[in-house]
């Protein structure tokens, strides 16, 4: 059984609710998450509390393993929502329309799979962000580090090159030695790590 931790926040007009997923992620589980924060309506209507709309955040989207018919289930179960805006009451195997919702979801670039289901991926808007190259990293560091050593005298201030230099390479040895796989997904090493040496 996978584990999905939900966080909820909440403004004006809005419920926003964090859905992780990861490898052990399936349909029924997911379906379970996403209902907690809705309420029955009208007939077979389901929607957030009130007159908010409920935002989901997925997060690594492409993590779920793979079924034996090559498909992953909670990304057909989110594919199904958002092309008939419904999905199926397991227990009374009736239809429950799913009203005023909207999905964000990020990706890891660097495990699961690498692909999702083009037919769910239509119904977003992709944006791809690189992790910043070595020279702007040193960049921003750089501003960082000299202008906090520039209280100090003497030669301390020439160790900022070095103690950037350093940190990176160590950063990129990490990544590279202890990459985030489906059963490692807690290795994530990402600017933050690199921002809080600084």
């Amino acid at each position: 059984m996978g584990l999905l931790n939900d966080l909820t926040t909440t403004t004006d007009q809005y419920i926003m609710q964090v859905v992780n997923f990861n490898f052990y992620t399936d349909s029924m589980l997911l379906q379970n998450v996403l209902e907690q924060q809705l309420e029955k309506k009208a007939g077979r209507t389901y929607a957030p509390v009130g007159k908010f709309k409920l935002i989901y955040f997925i997060d690594d989207l492409n993590m779920p393993a793979l079924d034996p018919y090559n498909t992953q289930t909670s990304i057909s179960l989110l594919r199904q929502h958002k092309d008939y805006e419904h999905w199926y009451d397991r227990n009374k195997l009736s239809l429950k329309d799913i009203k005023n919702t909207l999905y964000t979801a990020c990706m890891n670039p660097t495990a699961g799979s690498f692909q999702i289901n083009p037919r769910l991926q239509r119904h977003f808007w992709t944006l791809a962000i690189p992790f910043p190259e070595q020279t702007s990293l040193f960049t921003i560091y750089n501003t960082f580090l000299s202008k906090h050593f520039s209280k100090f005298k003497g030669t301390l201030q020439e160790q900022v090159v070095p103690i950037i230099k350093t940190a990176l390479t160590l950063h990129g040895e990490i990544e590279k030695n202890f990459r985030k796989t489906a059963v490692n997904f807690h290795y994530e090493f990402n600017v933050r790590h690199l921002t809080n040496i600084f």
